[in-house]
């Protein structure tokens, strides 16, 4: 992968997932606008490759960071855990004469992956450049982002955590003080927490924000972080799901046998696992393995009315070409305080080009397991091995023994990845309300309240470790391709989000 070598000013620009469906933006959320050195910034920001799994592109992206708050006068360190393996997260603190509460703002500089080759034509993940509106919707390459470029109304700046979560950092860096010096009159005292290695699963956050407890105390974190509502309005969230990665592989014969000679002799690894994972789900989409909604917490009433009052999921389900939904009629705010699984990877054999007429020798799947406020990641884990069980499986955790394949006829290895469990606090909880006053008081464009994102993010953590109350203000267009190939952001929701998380800032919490 090719690195790009960058200046925050003076540099040149070189041309170069999913999409989630978004009905048409409402106007206000297309009334920001950012100004030059702000951009400039970004997309310098943005050029900066930003692996995870690269400790020197994190270190690179850390330095970086902390250089934009040199920039805006903010004391900064970076914090490692004990062991200084993990990439850093970075701190800042201001404080505020008089000022009775604390809030940190929370984001992270890390990306997903990139497989280059898969981004359209004219596209480079790290080499930032506007586009006309998002490429699955018809639009076109613009050109590289200058001070002198003018855009058409809606464009967006394309390339890899553009909106997840690079969108973050500066939203929040901006909301304090812009690369201009336009600063904000700070109500509160302002913590600063930027994580680098959120697309990890955050494996070592547990361990740095328990060394640096005492430094991260604050009587609130808002996390800038996630997509606005699919049609654009402004949104509040108030918790996350949980999540764990889950692998199921099933065996079949040990070597490859020719299927015209074997088929309907030997088992076929691949048919036992289609099979496997179609009896996971009803047809309406309800989860079978049993006890799997048990410890789930049911929502409040206070929580079912704001999930009543939010906007029809309609023209997101007309852009998504989905005839019809699953749930049985739930609302989606409803289906999101349940558990879920899905299947979001399969390998057996080959197909195309590489196709053979083979029985493969095992099949895997890679299913996405996430849990709500209740859940707990080995309870749930327990019951789908049961499950797997119930359907005459041996299930193991490693690769099977020449003896195990012959001593039992059907085999499957169940491996799960890092993960955490979900979070939610509570709507009536004094901070949390007095964000909500501040958000509906700063703008008259619609706020939408959120008791969980269908999402995750690492907030079961915090909770556990610091045990502040959290709440969630994403600031980027929902149609962003976050995790894809592609990814953008429209810079007049950045620019919203600056003034939405400023008027945070600047209020004083004095009155919850």
């Amino acid at each position: 992968m090719q690195r790009s070598s960058v200046t925050w000013r003076g540099a040149v620009w070189m041309m170069a997932v999913l999409a989630v469906g978004a009905a048409s933006t409402p106007a206000a959320a297309q009334s920001g606008t950012l100004d030059a050195a702000t951009l400039e910034e970004y997309i310098a920001f943005l050029s900066l490759p930003n692996d995870a799994a690269n400790p020197a592109d994190a270190l690179a992206n850390a330095r970086f960071v902390q250089a934009m708050m040199q920039r805006r006068g903010i004391a900064s360190e970076l914090l490692y855990d004990i062991d200084r393996k993990a990439p850093p997260a970075v701190f800042g603190e201001v404080k505020t004469p008089g000022a009775t509460k604390t809030i940190v703002f929370y984001a992270h500089y890390d990306g997903q992956p990139v497989v280059p080759e898969r981004w359209a034509a004219g596209l480079s993940p790290f080499r930032p450049v506007a586009i006309s509106r998002p490429i699955e919707q018809g639009g076109t390459v613009l050109g590289p982002w200058t001070p002198a470029a003018r855009f058409p109304a809606g464009w967006r700046i394309a390339a890899r955590s553009a909106a997840d979560d690079k969108a973050g950092v500066m939203v929040a860096l901006n909301a304090f003080r812009d690369p201009a010096g336009t600063a904000a009159r700070l109500g509160v005292n302002v913590k600063f927490f930027f994580e680098g290695e959120e697309e990890k699963g955050s494996p070592h956050l547990r361990a740095i924000l328990h060394a640096h407890s005492e430094k991260l105390t604050s009587d609130l974190w808002v996390m800038v972080d996630g997509p606005r509502h699919t049609a654009g309005y402004r949104t509040m969230v108030l918790g996350v799901r949980g999540v764990v990665d889950v692998g199921i592989t099933i065996y079949g014969a040990n070597r490859p046998l020719h299927a015209g000679n074997y088929g309907n002799w030997a088992p076929n690894p691949a048919l036992r696992l289609a099979a496997l994972l179609g009896s996971l789900k009803d047809a309406d989409g309800r989860i079978l393995i049993p006890g799997f909604y048990d410890d789930a917490v049911p929502a409040t009433a206070a929580e079912l009315a704001e999930i009543a009052k939010a906007p029809s999921m309609d023209a997101t389900r007309q852009s998504l070409g989905i005839a019809r939904t699953q749930g049985g009629g739930k609302l989606h705010g409803e289906l999101v305080l349940l558990p879920g699984i899905e299947i979001t990877g399969l390998r057996a054999g080959a197909t195309g080009a590489s196709a053979a007429n083979v029985i493969p020798t095992e099949a895997e799947a890679r299913l996405d397991m996430r849990l709500v406020k209740g859940d707990r990641i080995d309870r749930q884990l327990a019951r789908l091995v049961r499950f797997v069980e119930a359907k005459g499986y041996y299930v193991l955790d490693r690769t099977p023994t020449a003896e195990e394949r012959l001593a039992h006829p059907l085999i499957a290895r169940v491996v799960s990845g890092f993960g955490y469990e979900a979070q939610r606090t509570a709507l009536a909880e004094p901070m949390v309300t007095r964000v909500k006053h501040v958000l509906e008081s700063v703008s008259p464009d619609r706020l939408v309240v959120v008791p969980s994102t269908g999402g995750s993010l690492p907030l079961s953590l915090f909770a556990s470790e610091l045990g502040a109350p959290m709440v969630t203000i994403p600031v980027v267009n929902a149609d962003n391709n976050q995790h894809g190939e592609n990814e953008n952001v429209d810079p007049a929701f950045l620019a919203t989000g600056i003034t939405n998380i400023r008027a945070i800032m600047e209020d004083d919490f004095s009155d919850p």
